[in-house]
């Protein structure tokens, strides 16, 4: 038996290895050489992956009994030409276009009902917008049009702001869309669709800096209480509706959610594959119990003839901290051990180094190479404080 991965980043390090585990042959696939996930493969292949038809030249001769869910951006759409190729289980090609293009997501599930904001498409060459035309309740939020993650994400408060850093410098090489921004607390999860049925593994609390970048730092397990019932329930039905919408019948979720004024959940985006920055392949499981990919992939292959779960096993107060330090030089590290002595830390990766600077934290990219790690206590308020704690271990130069 054999698996498949399209976008052989470090992210899809995780899914090799698990298919690994499970006893199939893994073939990678990346059009960078250096990707990591080709050395981790046990046959690798150089292509184009934008390109679905050079992808299945290569996969004719390599046929794959599933396509490994691993975190990917745009490209997304060539799995989805893959797995309806092959007849495979996971997101189909019809799905991950909707996924990937935030136009589409937003007018489909607008007819439904199930988001109700109001949003305009700026073509890339379209220079002479008037910013009187777009008939926006400000604040707004300004993103390109296909991808994922926060890339190009502005905010802007009023149309003066708008003009002046957005339409004045038009036009752009790629489609952008501007839409009313909903404010509130936002929300990570992780789920699953099988058989057309959603299915809640995990959803997640952000920690974000504040506007404009609004870069999510880390993000607490939320257990559902009597308290927030409520809650889940809505955002349950939500993620189904969108499901039924999507056409999402067997594959991994995740998606982004803001709770708003009345208490509902607002749907920013989704995407029918694992979420990233450690979280799929580590704070997940930790918190949960349940190792997504592992069990798609049980899903996906009934071959192996292994059962599989999606139901979490374990509800964990957990937090997964990234070093947001900001416009400071790193004059000394703690040592590990002794902070594993001191705090209840279940994982650590940090990779500064005394004599490093680091600056503000605008996106992913600018903080997600410094490291992480997990805590685990009884509620939000411990697990700050000991973040707190952790973060006074540093010896820190303030560089503003």
């Amino acid at each position: 038996m054999r698996a498949a991965v399209i976008g052989a980043s470090s992210e899809s390090i995780y899914a090799i290895t698990k298919a690994k585990e499970l006893g199939l042959e893994v073939v990678a696939l990346d059009g960078n050489p250096e990707a990591p996930g080709l050395k981790a493969a046990d046959a690798s292949f150089v292509v184009d992956i934008r390109n679905p038809q050079k992808v299945k030249e290569i996969l004719d001769s390599n046929k794959p009994d599933v396509i490994l869910p691993v975190p990917i951006g745009r490209y997304l759409t060539t799995t989805g030409v893959i797995n309806d190729y092959y007849g495979l289980c996971g997101v189909s090609e019809h799905s991950s276009n909707i996924c990937t293009d935030k136009y589409e997501f937003h007018r489909i599930l607008a007819e439904q009902g199930l988001r109700k904001v109001e949003l305009y498409l700026i073509p890339a060459g379209q220079d002479d917008t008037d910013v009187d035309e777009l008939n926006q309740v400000f604040p707004v939020v300004v993103k390109p049009r296909f991808g994922s993650g926060s890339r190009g994400v502005e905010i802007y408060n009023t149309k003066e702001q708008l003009k002046e850093g957005f339409l004045n410098a038009a036009p752009y090489d790629e489609d952008y869309i501007v839409e009313t921004m909903v404010e509130g607390v936002e929300y990570g999860l992780d789920g699953v669709f099988e058989d057309g049925d959603f299915k809640l593994i995990l959803l997640r609390g952000k920690r974000n800096t504040p506007p404009p970048y609004r870069e999510c730092v880390g993000y607490y397990s939320v257990i559902e209480t009597d308290k927030n019932k409520d809650f889940f329930d809505k955002v349950k039905k939500l993620m189904q509706g969108v499901g039924e919408a999507f056409g999402f019948t067997n594959n991994i979720v995740h998606a982004d959610i803001i709770k708003d004024k009345d208490g509902n959940p607002f749907l920013i985006e989704t995407s029918a594959r694992p979420s990233g920055h450690n979280l799929h392949n580590l704070f997940t499981p930790m918190a949960s119990g349940v190792d997504e990919v592992t069990e798609f992939i049980k899903m996906a292959v009934p071959e192996l003839k292994k059962s599989h779960s999606f139901e979490p096993s374990v509800h964990k107060h957990m937090m997964i901290r990234y070093f947001d330090f900001e416009d400071v030089r790193v004059n000394k590290v703690p040592d590990e051990k002794e902070l594993m002595k001191k705090y209840p830390i279940k994982a650590w990766q940090c990779n500064l180094k005394s004599g490093m600077y680091l600056g503000k934290v605008t996106n992913g990219a600018s903080i997600m190479g410094r490291g992480y790690y997990v805590l685990e206590a009884s509620s939000f308020f411990e697990l700050d404080g000991y973040a707190d704690a952790i973060k006074s271990e540093f010896e820190l130069e303030d560089n503003k």
